[in-house]
């Protein structure tokens, strides 16, 4: 049995909260929190709590000063006993663990802390994901970019880019072209991959996804989407204009995301500049902060205002999330891991979180902190993961 004092509870959040927690302290505390239900439900009531008081103010990092004020706060309006006064300081501390997927645990950089092959999901999913993409050149070549160490790609006889096994750039080309030459990029499951078109477009691309692009984009930058990606566009006098399933998007130099997976709503995200979404009847201009959906059925536009962090953190390795479907992150588990997930109980598929999860990390760290902060539970079944209650 676990026992803590009231001042050591604090002291282990404390250290917690400023990544000073050794191994050790860290099981212990993790100890204490599956000692009891009433100890699991100090820290996730006073997640509600605190989250509906400090959801404004509160950033990445919990400020240590505000979180002692607003319980002091709590304590007196709530009258609460001392027992829960202690608990519940200790719990501002470990608000990020419960109640936002864990950034401080997920993203802690000492090295002491447990690995994830310690975790007991993390035995079930040990794999990262392993970039094996491949390029498919205007001659019908096929090029595995497998290796870490840049390679010169050839094209027709002439060197066009250097590429790695998550990489690709191609050289700024000014000299006029008979013929628009195409190449092609296949993303697998369980991959990203960054290109850099020869007009300097910097463009990130998803798990499953082929992109279509002309090998020279002197005289037309017009680029094929089938799957996910965000575009850094290079401002130029020509337009650049993405298609996706029989739908465009046209801009002049822009930030934006495009989600074209078939069979399903193609969503664009933009992040700056301006962009003109197409469905081939009528077209829509969107603002920073706007995204518009074209509807896989009516092929109706809709635009609304987002925070569009939450759809382009994925670009850097990071998937933030508020008040996001369970079944929704488990979909981006499914692009970055290459695995399938099937639902035992289907009333789990809508319960929300807010956080973030981190691709560097083995698929079971993150299935390892769902099950910790919810009533979810995974299994591995055939190589599927099943999830239930």
């Amino acid at each position: 049995m676990t026992i803590l004092s009231e001042n050591e509870l604090v002291d282990l959040c404390h250290k917690y909260q400023t990544h000073n927690l050794t191994e050790s302290e860290f099981r212990l505390l993790q100890s204490w929190m599956k000692e009891s239900e009433e100890n699991y439900l100090f820290f996730s009531n006073y997640v509600k709590l605190y989250k509906a008081e400090k959801r404004k103010e509160t950033s990445l990092m919990t400020n240590p000063a505000d979180g002692w004020k607003a319980i002091e706060r709590k304590r007196k309006r709530y009258h609460l006993r001392r027992k829960l006064y202690y608990s519940t300081i200790a719990a501002c501390f470990l608000s990020f663990l419960l109640g936002t997927a864990a950034y401080f645990y997920l993203d802690q950089p000492t090295p002491s802390l447990p690995s994830a092959e310690e975790l007991s999901l993390a035995e079930l999913f040990p794999n990262l994901p392993q970039n094996k993409v491949t390029l498919t050149l205007s001659s019908g070549q096929q090029i595995i970019l497998d290796e870490e160490q840049a390679k010169e790609i050839a094209d027709n006889g002439k060197v066009v880019a250097k590429g790695t096994n998550n990489s690709l750039s191609y050289q700024s080309d000014t000299t006029p072209t008979a013929s628009i030459q195409y190449n092609t990029i296949t993303v697998p499951e369980g991959s990203t991959f960054s290109l850099t078109l020869s007009d300097g477009t910097q463009v990130t691309l998803n798990s499953t996804t082929t992109f279509r692009y002309p090998v020279s984009m002197q005289d037309k930058r017009t680029v094929e989407l089938n799957g996910e990606a965000y575009f850094d566009v290079t401002h130029t006098r020509q337009p650049f204009i993405v298609k996706a399933d029989g739908k465009e998007i046209k801009v002049l130099g822009t930030q934006f995301n495009v989600y074209a997976f078939p069979k399903q709503n193609m969503i664009t995200t933009l992040v700056k500049g301006k962009v003109e979404v197409n469905n081939g009847i009528t077209h829509k201009l969107l603002t920073p902060g706007q995204q518009a959906t074209v509807n896989q059925e009516d092929n109706a536009i809709t635009i609304e205002e987002v925070n569009t962090d939450i759809y382009t953190s994925w670009v850097t390795g990071k998937y933030e999330f508020t008040q996001v479907p369970l079944h929704n992150i488990l979909s981006q588990f499914e692009l970055w891991y290459g695995v399938k997930v099937v639902y035992k109980d289907k009333d789990v598929r809508g319960i929300c979180f807010d956080g973030a999860v981190f691709r560097n990390k083995p698929l079971g760290f993150s299935l390892e902190i769902i099950q910790q902060i919810s009533n979810v539970r995974f299994a591995k079944e055939n190589g599927i993961i099943t999830v239930s209650k």
